[in-house]
């Protein structure tokens, strides 16, 4: 594969495509491809812009260098062809040929090779690899296989981890670099810090399955704890695959499906000195409808109304989708003892813990999902 073919799909790898199972025709307007019973109608000058010629692109900084406003309006492709992994299309002036990668095609088109994700229903559909921390910061396949981990199932176990600040920063290092928000850059989660902030996070009781954040506009991509302390009962550190309950929705009510992830819900985070606000469907998807984040935090939503009838189908809506959730039988559990971490994509799975008694001390912080997913496109 060429340089100027490495684009990659959200979490996924963008493979060659057979040129057999793609189509190529022009019109005075448009080329016109269909591969995998999708079709791109694209203008001319679309065509001119993304081109991936040396005359239009560099490889080296993937940067367009086409002037894109210079491109004449009169441009037509005569000619347009499937060379193995290319569309190659030639023009009716003097324009060098240009390039479209068939792959590039495809993910445009949404039909591109799909990331290797396993929706779990119960904790025996989650297999991850438990890996030993000097496995992950060695420079072997450590980092590969606890990032595909991630990618697979929401979540990465590690076990062997020193105490300390300096080795949960070293986790989240060979991932990407550490979001501060109001909690800090690392921040210590104890019952003992319940002072430090006005956050159920703090206490001993039970916390049902949420996501983080949901009053920040970008919430946290990622979250890892590392168990530093624990005595007494209880604390099972609980994980659901949102994504598999969103699926299970999807195809069984449809209606709640679609207004879930149309209307926007606000949350927001309130202490002294501190009043934050952001607002999204519980339900993002991208422009294929592929599942990209689920936001449901009950404990942080904010005030909001609908008309009575809307308000009362959301409700409805709402709640059978926290049912789901809260099943006990589609819950992973673990008991995090010291030495234990647990990264997860909280914009996939909700995290919860059962109540306990005695310590639990964890450290913990937040990264980037746009780290996770540039980890998995340039290192695995």
């Amino acid at each position: 594969m060429r340089t100027s073919d490495i684009r990659r799909v959200k979490l996924g790898t963008l493979k060659p495509m057979a040129a057999t199972t793609s189509t190529v025709t022009t019109t005075d307007d448009f080329l016109i491809l269909e591969l995998q019973g999708a079709t791109l109608t694209l203008p001319w000058k679309w065509v001119r812009d993304h081109s991936r010629d040396p005359s239009a692109f560099d490889a080296h900084t993937s940067q367009r260098e086409v002037d894109t406003f210079m491109i004449a309006s009169d441009l037509r492709g005569e000619t347009a062809a499937i060379v193995g992994e290319d569309v190659i299309v030639g023009w009716n002036d003097e324009t060098p040929d240009s390039i479209l990668p068939l792959a590039l095609m495809a993910e445009l088109a949404g039909v591109s090779a799909q990331a290797e994700t396993t929706l779990w229903h119960k904790a025996s559909g989650a297999q991850p690899t438990i890996l030993d921390y000097d496995d992950l910061i060695a420079d072997g396949d450590g980092l590969a296989r606890w990032a595909g981990d991630i990618e697979r199932y929401g979540f990465g176990l590690l076990r062997n981890v020193p105490g300390g600040r300096k080795a949960t920063a070293a986790i989240a290092g060979r991932l990407g670099y550490i979001r501060r928000t109001i909690f800090g850059d690392q921040w210590t989660l104890s019952s003992e810090n319940l002072a430090d902030h006005a956050d159920s996070a703090y206490g001993q009781e039970t916390l049902e399955p949420h996501t983080d954040g949901s009053y920040s506009h970008d919430g946290p991509g990622l979250q890892l704890f590392v168990c530093q302390e624990r005595s007494g009962t209880g604390g099972e550190s609980v994980l659901v695959d949102g994504f598999a309950a969103v699926e299970h929705l999807r195809a069984t009510n449809p209606a709640d499906f679609e207004l879930l992830s149309t209307v926007s819900v606000p949350a927001h985070y309130l202490e002294d000195g501190v009043h934050l606000k952001a607002s999204r469907p519980t339900i993002r998807l991208d422009e294929h409808g592929r599942l990209v984040q689920l936001t449901f935090n009950n404990y942080d939503r904010a005030p909001f109304v609908l008309p009575a009838d809307q308000m009362q189908q959301w409700y409805d809506a709402y709640g059978r989708l926290h049912d789901l959730l809260v099943d006990q039988t589609r819950w992973w559990s673990m008991r995090l003892e010291p030495g234990d971490a647990l990264m997860f994509d909280n914009w996939r799975c909700l995290h919860g813990r059962m109540g306990f008694t005695g310590r639990r001390v964890f450290e913990g912080c937040y990264l980037n999902h746009e780290d996770l997913e540039s980890r998995l496109r340039v290192s695995c």
